[in-house]
């Protein structure tokens, strides 16, 4: 085995021979990006002052945010939290209707402050209240004063006030107008330093009830947004405030409705009670706020109009059923249509619902247009009106084909039909447009999507890889749903139906692969059993979905927009070919001109006959159960093609003027006295090309000329190719039923891998001497586009390689033999197989000798430039026969490659 492996090494070596490939790395250092944030961290605190932050306080303050955090997350679940209430509303509706105005304690503060502002002039004055007093003019002076015990205030050289009870704004104008009766001449300011401290009782239906203590200015909602708000069982409008024996009622809805601005502080003592929650009512349907809804306090009913007001309405002025859920004793629910202003009563439930959700009167332009959008029927009755004028149409618009979404009156399903733009805007036919007609003008990119590679894969494979979400949930943005229609409805259609549109693909594929010689070719050669056939095939599905994943499929929008299009328009598409300047499939009306068709497919190219114009049609003349395709041919010169009419499914080909040139070059280069690149005649042949050439210099040495030519290069990829799939074939057999190593069959598989993509020049043996062309003209080898010829001059070595002692060059003598050759480098190895050495021709003929002392060839003379090749002996290996199948192949390429090298040297 180990000797296995190092035959499969040597073939490479073997295979290399001649050919130095020099492959140079570059590697780019670059500093850590963690590094180099941390020196940019430093270099910018480095000069300035840094804040010193004790652990303690860190760890005191991380606290407080988990803190704060939970508290947060247990408000917000709370309120996301469904009540029984809302359950019940939600089971009798059929909807997510919840209840009303408890959102406005889902972001509440999370700390114990007081939200606070400007001290209001109806602030009242306590015990505790800390006061600034300044003085300006003839006394300057500015004092700090409490309220004292008593209800006082003290300030030098005025007398007592008591303040107690006193609102802030009624207590200022007594401080000026005991000021200018005492200090003439003197301003006074006052302005409050801190507020008291309260305490207040909440109990009832709130999520944290207790005494709250807090300042003497929190209002009613600042409690109990404290207390962590009104759960859902609790009244928002009968909360309840006690103060001094005396009850008041406070209603939540007021401010949420804005018909308060705010409320009365509190006092110290005030109880705050929450009762759990009153008569309700439910406003459901196309409301602007549909929502669950307490009504005041005491009452237990309201007015339709009153509920209404509640929920702001209906979304529209008019034009809704509002249906009413009564209940009776035994809880029974009915529905009934309001017919007045009617009481609803406690879990009763209003729903608005249209009656009628549809328009009217309007037609849609849509597509390549500058202005689209909704517009009046009455005042765009016609395809012309609607569009408004050809300025209206985008930048290089398609005027042969347009279509109208229109409504089946009978069944109301949604079709489309198609229209000429051109003949409706020259006014040759005016459609009538429909209630609810969409209206949709083409581009020419829109066109241009019809002979895409991503349209072209669905109709070659008949499937679409692309999914429409990805791994993650998320949207593909390569997903095209017009294609993927295209796919499902072309594997559904058993018919005819894109016949047109498929044979228009293949024709353009094979034509487009020719000419960029890339032809596949595996469809074009014979195929010796079923396993080759399997293999292209799932070969061909591997590349079409690697290249529908590779870019980001282009999908116009237009397609996306009206249901079924891309394979509607496919269905009126009509191929154009031949010298035409932009040739491929275009959709178009029955009727539709040929003169309107080559213009919009750029035009006829200036090799055109316009003499041979091939016209294609489908004729259903035969009985309605066929269809039978008909040629026939126009002369351009003769008949008005504006007169002459084509229908969608066929095709026309203008014909090309005949040219005896070929459609490409012949490359000479090397010993010619002009080489270069050359235009060649049709049926040219080489002794012509050399004359054009000026001839051959003096060195030139024609016996090793190199012919190469891109149709032979191809025919040699494709044996090759198949080559390495029957060696593949052979590897996986020769695993299963004898025992080879791992790394054997590792190296014989890069082997072959290496055999599929060998590069391949496809050189062909020819005569080059124009004097031996002249007196053998059937050596003459006739010309091809794209042929290539290079002249060496004479080299004076020969060139021994394979297994000799010394592979290299040896100079030329005449007369010397091939025995005289291999001795000079060495003789053979252990290795070589003595029986099977050939030598190369510098012209690429091989040929076998013998070195047998009896009758051998090893007194033959062979001209310079020729290689003497000493294979392998194989023998050894034959528990791996693909080994020598292996082997002889490459070193055939090796060979070849070798036997060039000489020359070119």
């Amino acid at each position: 085995m180990q000797g296995t492996n190092r035959l499969l090494k040597g073939l490479v070596f073997t295979f290399f021979v001649g050919v130095t490939l020099v492959h140079q790395s570059i590697f780019a250092q670059t500093i850590d990006p963690a590094m180099l944030e941390a020196l940019k961290s430093r270099a910018g605190t480095a000069g300035g002052n840094t804040a010193i932050v004790s652990p303690l306080d860190q760890a005191r303050e991380q606290e407080y945010k988990k803190h704060q955090e939970m508290i947060l997350e247990e408000r917000q679940n709370r309120n996301d939290e469904i009540s029984r209430l809302e359950k019940d509303y939600q089971a009798r509706l059929g909807s997510k209707i919840m209840q009303y105005g408890y959102s406005i304690f889902a972001n509440i503060p999370t700390d114990s402050n007081v939200m606070t502002g400007t001290i209001s002039d109806n602030y009242k004055l306590g015990i505790g209240d800390d006061l600034i007093i300044t003085f300006q003019g003839s006394k300057t002076q500015t004092y700090t004063v409490k309220v004292d015990l008593e209800g006082r205030i003290l300030v030098p050289d005025l007398k007592p006030i008591t303040v107690a009870g006193m609102h802030f704004g009624v207590f200022r104008s007594v401080l000026k107008k005991q000021v200018e009766e005492s200090i003439i001449g003197t301003d006074v300011y006052v302005s409050l330093a801190s507020v008291r401290s309260i305490s207040v009782v909440v109990v009832g239906e709130v999520a944290s009830p207790g005494v709250v203590r807090t300042s003497s200015l929190a209002t009613p909602l600042e409690i109990l947004m404290n207390v962590g708000g009104v759960k859902k069982t609790g009244s928002l409008r009968n909360i309840a405030i006690y103060r001094g024996g005396k009850k008041s009622i406070f209603d939540l809805y007021d401010l949420l409705h804005g018909k308060v601005s705010g409320f009365d502080t509190l006092n110290d003592g005030d109880r705050i009670i929450v009762p759990t929650i009153g008569v309700t009512i439910a406003l459901d349907g196309d409301m602007v706020r549909p929502a669950i809804y307490e009504l005041p306090a005491g009452v237990g009913m309201i007015s339709y109009m009153d509920a209404m007001d509640l929920a702001g309405g209906t979304l529209r002025p008019s034009g809704y059923e509002i249906s009413q859920i009564k209940m009776d004793d035994q809880g029974r629910q009915s529905f009934r249509k309001i017919q007045g202003n009617e009481n609803i009563n406690s879990g009763e439930a209003l729903i608005a619902r249209l009656i009628e959700n549809s328009q009217t009167g309007k037609v849609e332009l849509l597509g390549h247009v500058k202005a689209p959008g909704l517009r009046s029927l009455s005042t765009t009755s016609n395809i012309k009106t609607l569009l408004g004028g050809r300025s209206n149409l985008g930048d290089n618009p398609y005027l042969l084909f347009g279509l109208i979404e229109r409504v089946d009156e009978k069944t109301q399903i949604r079709y489309l039909m198609a229209f000429s733009p051109e003949k409706t805007l020259n006014g040759e036919e005016d459609i009538r447009l429909q209630n609810d007609d969409r209206v949709a003008f083409l581009g020419r990119e829109d066109i241009a999507f019809l002979i895409s590679e991503y349209v072209r894969q669905v109709i070659v494979s008949q499937k679409y890889f692309i999914k429409a979400t990805l791994d993650n949930g998320q949207d593909n943005p390569k997903y095209c749903k017009p294609l993927d229609d295209l796919a499902r409805i072309i594997n559904d259609t058993q018919s005819n139906r894109f016949a047109t549109a498929t044979r228009a693909v293949f024709v353009r594929k094979e034509v487009e692969e020719v000419v960029a010689g890339k032809s596949d070719n595996l469809q074009l050669q014979t195929f010796d059993n079923n396993d080759d056939r399997r293999f292209i095939e799932q070969e061909k599905i591997k590349q079409e979905k690697e290249d529908q994943e590779k870019d980001k499929a282009f999908c116009p929008d237009i397609y996306n927009k009206v249901n079924n299009l891309l394979p509607f328009i496919l269905e009126y598409i009509i191929s154009v070919d031949g010298a035409i300047r932009l040739p491929g499939v275009y959709p178009i009306v029955k009727g539709t001109s040929i003169e309107s068709l080559l213009a919009v497919s750029g035009g006829i190219s200036n090799d055109a006959n316009m003499a041979h114009i091939e016209v294609t049609s489908l004729d259903d003349g035969i009985g309605s159960s066929g269809m039978q395709m008909k040629w026939s041919y126009v002369n351009g010169y003769d008949v008005d093609l504006n007169s002459i009419g084509l229908n969608p499914g066929g095709g026309i080909r203008v014909g090309s003027k005949y040219s005896n040139f070929e459609a490409g070059a012949v490359l000479l280069s090397g010993e010619f006295k002009q080489p270069g690149v050359y235009t060649i005649r049709k049926g040219e042949k080489l002794s012509d090309l050399i004359e054009r050439a000026g001839g051959i210099t003096e060195q030139a040495y024609t016996y090793g000329a190199i012919f190469t030519r891109n149709r032979v290069k191809e025919i040699q990829r494709t044996e090759l190719q198949k080559t390495a799939r029957h060696l593949q074939s052979a590897m996986i057999s020769a695993s299963v039923k004898k025992n080879i190593e791992a790394d054997s069959l590792m190296a014989a598989q890069q082997l072959t891998n290496q055999l599929a993509n060998a590069e391949l020049i496809g050189r062909v043996v020819i005569e080059a001497d124009p004097l031996k062309l002249s007196l053998e003209p059937e050596l003459d080898t006739v010309l091809e586009a794209g042929d290539a010829i290079y002249m060496p001059k004479r080299p004076n070595f020969i060139i021994a390689m394979g297994d000799v002692l010394n592979p290299g060059a040896l100079q030329f003598i005449p007369g010397k033999s091939v025995a005289d050759y291999i001795s000079e480098v060495g003789n053979y190895t252990r290795s070589a197989d003595q029986g099977r050495i050939y030598i190369v021709y510098p012209n690429g003929v091989a040929e076998p000798i013998s070195l047998s002392s009896w009758g051998g060839d090893r007194n033959i003379s062979i001209p310079p430039g020729t290689a003497i090749v000493v294979p392998t002996d194989l023998s050894p290996y034959d528990t791996l026969a693909l080994v020598k199948e292996i082997g002889s192949i490459f070193q055939n390429l090796a060979v070849s490659a070798a036997s060039i090298a000489v020359l070119i040297r």
